[in-house]
């Protein structure tokens, strides 16, 4: 397989699909374009899956499945944040027959482009054969390939909970005096109440500041408001 033999196809800004080779792609801006195709919902049904969406800084990146919404909350929670798209090409390729494969994402981040693939539950010869041909093409337009194991159990359910207060943030004084609460470890209960808060909001908070990084907990454990939680090294809280 050489990088001539891959052809990469897109919709650009305007709508109009396009097809390149993958030489000629370094410099789209794949992480600004739309889904190459939406997902479809499974035959007979409409898909919760396809009608969930991972905001990440405005956007929406709407997964089709349940591997790539998990890696998508992993995405949201990077540390270095940049534009990304959920989908946005293809790489296309002849052998004995047509043969084509669908990075998750496409992300910009820390100055450069990076493919994202979920790794499926079970590896196949396919996925090997997509592996390589990824690698080849990435090596001819510039890309980075990164290949992400979606967290399954406790993880998964831990990370859940956190994304889904990444944006319960009304009054951010509020964050700061929680966070003042918890001068060495503490259950999230107790730090909550010590700070006046109601409970429910309170719990949020806490959880928005564990998704940021500002509080920290054992990850072996599943994440109530029983939990301990403790101040992570460095002042204040993350924006």
């Amino acid at each position: 397989m050489y990088a001539r033999d891959i052809t990469v196809v897109y919709v650009d800004r305007f709508g109009r699909q396009q097809a390149l080779p993958v030489q000629r792609a370094g410099r789209i801006p794949f992480e600004e374009l739309p889904p190459l195709r939406p997902p479809v919902a499974y035959p007979g049904r409409t898909s919760f899956v396809t009608n969930a969406a991972a905001p990440v800084g405005g956007q929406a990146l709407v997964c089709s499945s349940l591997r790539e919404l998990a890696c998508s909350m992993l995405l949201d929670r990077d540390p270095q944040p940049g534009v990304r798209s959920a989908g946005p090409m293809e790489l296309h390729w002849q052998g004995e027959r047509p043969h084509r494969v669908r990075p998750a994402f496409v992300a910009w981040r820390a100055g450069r482009r990076e493919v994202v693939c979920v790794q499926p539950s079970e590896i196949t010869e396919q996925w090997s054969l997509e592996q390589h041909v990824l690698a080849t093409a990435a090596a001819a337009a510039g890309w980075l390939v990164r290949v992400m194991v979606p967290p399954q159990g406790l993880e998964l359910d831990n990370l859940t909970l956190m994304h889904a207060a990444r944006d319960a943030v009304d009054c951010p004084e509020q964050l700061e005096l929680l966070l003042d609460r918890v001068p060495r470890p503490r259950r999230i209960s107790r730090a909550v109440r010590a700070a006046g808060l109601p409970l429910l909001s309170g719990v949020d908070l806490a959880y928005h500041l564990l998704w940021k990084g500002a509080l920290l907990f054992d990850p072996g454990h599943l994440l109530t408001p029983a939990t301990t939680v403790w101040r992570a090294a460095g002042p204040g809280v993350p924006a």
